[in-house]
């Protein structure tokens, strides 16, 4: 590991680590319990700790033994080792850590997280972890109004700033899983046992007393309130607690204040909430401006009791839904979360959707909005879809006068962080498109010279995955080695973790080192809604479409956060059902990002049911990060392999040709032995136990298995051992001839090794060469010396194979095309041309490309040899 990837394993501030391997192992520990308290002021906290005469926590504790559990036998307020808090004061001031008393709305105050937290921290033997998100003055009409209370479809524009309809629904939901997905930060001892949301308490309404309008509409907009959160949460029986606003007590006549308290206890009553939402009716917990800290008729009088006695009535209740759950058998769904203790971003294949393929320059604020929805709504996001990547033309035509991109102002009114605000408050992650060159792929302001200014624009809109392109960067005159480096270190200068995806066109970032800078890289030029362009692509990454056949396919430069990309999705962009799937199996089988690339808006069940295939999902996702390889290919039938962390493997079959045909799989092929389980992961649905071999039957064009062979438990299925590094660079002093060595990557046409590329022996000028190699136009080979060569000499000449009146041209670059370094450039040569020498320096150098260039034409590469210490 070189110094650059050390820096990127210390510096990563959120890891991932899967919790749930396939062996069915079940969860040591008991999940983490998170409850949220939402708002507005009188949930942040007014009551004061030592301000006043009475009525302050102070005084209460010393007047009332049943606070007495809030000190310790000193005096000094307990802090909770059990109960963690991550909350945000009237300042928007972070505050996390053991549950104590400075909570509320200033240090100096408390809210109902300090009694809910105490109680429900003594009835769970869980961890517990309180999210308390809260703003000030607002109202459930306007601030924080749930989509579906706008209209069926919800915003009818992404709420970009306070008073925006839904704002502070949209941060408030944003937050929330902003913890959730740093979850070892908030609570320390956190050792990987997974969570689940348990409640959600919420206590507000004076905002929506004042105004007549939204008083009337309050019942309505808390229904919706309630099955937005479920929905948007994915708890669909989330117990749900509401304290009333209480105003002053039982004195409070005003109709308005009356008609909001009546709403509010009249919710727990809604028909579709079925006993799993609850009211409290807070009038009790009124006291007298005399026995209180305050002459102030709201916020409870800054009165500490009435904060305490809301926070216990929360949180009593609570437990009373949760029992009667347990007794109706309904439980919240433990999730797997980032753990503490991992050093990848990417410890599996990132899933997500990019709008690309299905749009794309033509996207939108609007499109976007709707996607993030159905990536909701449709179960994507709950089967492992979490980046929602916008890609190319989202920004303006020209940066502002600080030199910071910006957005289209028609597609993207509310700007790109409200963008990022919206999908985040979704669950979902926030990817985005720039490009390497001066310009994009769609000549709008690319990143060259700005790339610390737009890695910082990303991390203030809250960007969690970029997509870096590639178009224009041949005029950086940068390699990409020496491009992504910056790239990398804008990032880890920004301090926010955000996953890189180098897209450039499948040229060898596998080779020269990408897992250096990113997390993922393109094996592949850009994939289209063609079949054949899916097998291509699913060759750059595991077969010999840019590597040599010895390496079979790209498996050993994969792993965790060092995924090969053949590119997008195209499933539902396909001609049929069956091109979808064969498609699914392949990314899935390849350990391939899965980025989906349809409309989701409007997709089939047929594609729905492809994407959301549960089993086919977790070949992709198993946490050996092992990438599969083939291990038949013959007569358009492939047979690929892909060991599993549960001791069975995976296996897929296909039919690429035209006719049916039984396929074979034989046990030693793929790494077992004697009787053994098949499953085929389509049908979900085990075949029965086979001896030796499986035999797929009567399989046509396109037509697949993919099946899950073994037993779990046994010990792991082993892959290949990986190409020694001898056969691939130079390891010896003295020559070495490039024709001994495979090459990383090719593009055009593979070499003939010590032959012409028509087979014939290779002859310039009357002399026979043993050694060389046969290229045909346009072909580019690059090698890996490993700063380990001094010269690079050759002979190179036209083919006498080539056609009359043709002419090639040799050059000799340094790592690839983008950096624009020639070392070698030989000009165009016509057939029967005197040979030509080269003999160059080379030291230091990690990579050379071999270039030749043409028209239909042949080339020798004679002689092609390196030497180490000058012969």
């Amino acid at each position: 590991m070189n110094n650059q990837s050390k820096v990127k394993n210390q510096i990563r501030l959120i890891v991932f680590f899967i919790l749930f391997s396939f062996t069915n192992k079940t969860i040591s520990q008991e999940p983490v319990k998170v409850f949220i308290l939402a708002g507005q002021s009188n949930m942040q906290g007014h009551g004061e700790i030592e301000k006043g005469e009475k009525g302050n926590l102070k005084w209460v504790v010393k007047n009332k033994d049943s606070y007495k559990h809030l000190v310790n036998d000193d005096g000094t307020w307990k802090k909770r080792n059990d109960v963690n808090i991550y909350a945000t004061d009237k300042f928007n001031v972070v505050k996390t850590g053991k549950l104590t008393v400075g909570y509320g709305a200033f240090p100096t105050t408390i809210g109902p997280e300090l009694e809910f937290g105490n109680i429900i921290g003594d009835h769970f033997k869980n961890k517990v972890l309180l999210i308390k998100t809260t703003w000030g003055g607002k109202s459930l009409a306007v601030d924080f109004c749930p989509p579906s209370a706008v209209s069926t479809s919800g915003y009818h524009e992404i709420p970009a700033k306070a008073k925006d309809t839904g704002y502070y629904y949209v941060q408030m939901l944003s937050t929330i899983y902003k913890v959730l997905d740093s979850l070892h930060k908030h609570v320390p001892d956190y050792k990987g046992e997974g969570y689940e949301i348990a409640g959600f308490g919420w206590h507000q309404g004076w905002n929506d007393r004042v105004n007549k309008k939204a008083n009337a509409a309050y019942q309505s907009n808390l229904i919706h309130l309630i099955k937005d959160v479920r929905r948007d949460l994915s708890s669909p029986n989330l117990p749900f607690v509401i304290a009333s606003t209480g105003m002053k007590g039982w004195n409070d006549k005003d109709p308005r204040a009356l008609s909001l308290m009546n709403a509010q206890l009249a919710v727990a009553n809604h028909t579709e909430f079925n006993g799993n939402v609850a009211a409290i009716d807070t009038r009790d917990f009124w006291r007298d401006i005399e026995n209180s800290p305050s002459k102030q008729v709201y916020h409870w009088n800054r009165n500490a009791e009435s904060y305490l006695l809301v926070g216990r009535a929360i949180a009593k209740n609570m437990l009373s839904i949760i029992e009667l759950n347990t007794s109706k058998n309904i439980h919240q769904k433990i999730r797997p979360v980032p753990a503490y203790n991992s050093d990848y971003l990417t410890p599996t294949p990132p899933m997500g959707w990019n709008s690309w393929n299905a749009f794309e320059k033509d996207i939108d604020e609007k499109k976007i909005k709707e996607i993030a929805d159905v990536m909701v709504s449709s179960g994507m996001r709950d089967a492992g879809y979490k980046y929602l990547v916008l890609d190319d033309a989202w920004m303006a035509s020209e940066r502002n006068k600080k030199g910071e991109l910006v957005a289209d102002s028609i597609k993207f009114p509310n700007g790109m962080k409200a963008v990022g605000d919206y999908i985040h408050s979704k669950g979902l992650k926030y990817g985005i498109y720039q490009c390497r060159g001066y310009l994009t792929c769609q000549k709008l302001p690319g990143s060259f010279e700005h790339e610390q200014i737009d890695m910082n624009s990303f991390a203030k809109w809250g960007v969690d995955y970029i997509k870096l392109d590639a178009c224009y960067a041949a005029k950086n005159n940068r390699l990409s080695s020496e491009d992504f480096a910056i790239y990398h270190e804008a990032i880890l200068n920004t301090n926010r973790p955000m996953v890189l995806s180098i897209s450039d066109f499948g040229n060898g970032a596998w080779a020269w080192g990408g897992k250096n800078y990113g997390e993922l890289w393109r094996t592949s030029g850009d994939i289209y809604p063609r079949i054949g362009s899916v097998y291509h692509c699913a060759e750059t990454s595991g077969g010999n479409g840019t590597i040599h056949p010895a390496f079979n396919g790209l498996w050993q430069f994969a792993g965790p956060d060092s995924w090969n990309d053949p590119d997008m999705l195209q499933v539902g962009n396909l001609n049929t059902t069956d091109e979808d799937k064969v498609h699914f199996s392949l990314w899935s089988i390849l350990a391939a990002p899965l980025m989906a690339g349809n409309d989701l808006r409007s997709m089939s069940k047929d594609v729905k049911d492809i994407l959301l295939a549960p089993e086919v999902i977790a070949i992709n996702q198993d946490p050996r990060g092992h990438q599969g390889y083939r291990v038949f290919n013959k007569d358009s039938i492939e047979i690929y392999n892909k060991p599993l962390s549960d001791g069975t493997t995976a296996v897929l079959i296909l039919n690429k040709g035209q006719n049916k045909t039984d396929i074979i799989v034989k046990w030693n092929q793929i790494g077992l032995k004697g009787p053994q389980m098949v499953r085929d992961l389509w049908l979900q649905k085990d075949l029965g136990i086979y001896h030796g071999a499986f035999t797929g039957k009567n399989l046509g064009k396109h037509e697949h298995l993919l099946l899950k062979i073994g037993t779990k438990g046994q010990q792991l299925v082993e892959g290949p051992l990986p190409i020694p590094e001898e056969n691939y660079t130079v390891t010896k002093s003295g020559t070495t001839y490039l024709s001994d060595l495979y090459y990383m990557l090719k593009n055009g046409g593979a070499p003939k090794k010590d032959k012409t590329y028509n087979g014939k022996t290779i002859k310039i000028k009357g002399k026979k060469y043993k050694k060389g190699l046969g290229v045909k136009s346009n072909s580019q080979l690059m090698y890996k010396l490993d700063g380990k060569a001094n010269r690079f000499k050759a002979v190179v000449s036209l083919d006498k194979d080539a056609p009359k009146n043709t002419a090639g041209q040799f050059k000799v670059m340094v790592e690839d095309k983008f950096g624009g370094r020639v070392i070698y450039d030989s000009g165009k040569i016509k057939k029967g041309a005197s040979k030509i020498e080269i003999d160059i320096d080379v030291k230091g150098l990690d990579f050379i490309l071999l270039d030749f260039s043409g028209k239909k034409v042949f080339g020798n590469w004679a002689d092609a040899r390196v030497i180490k210490n000058n012969e």
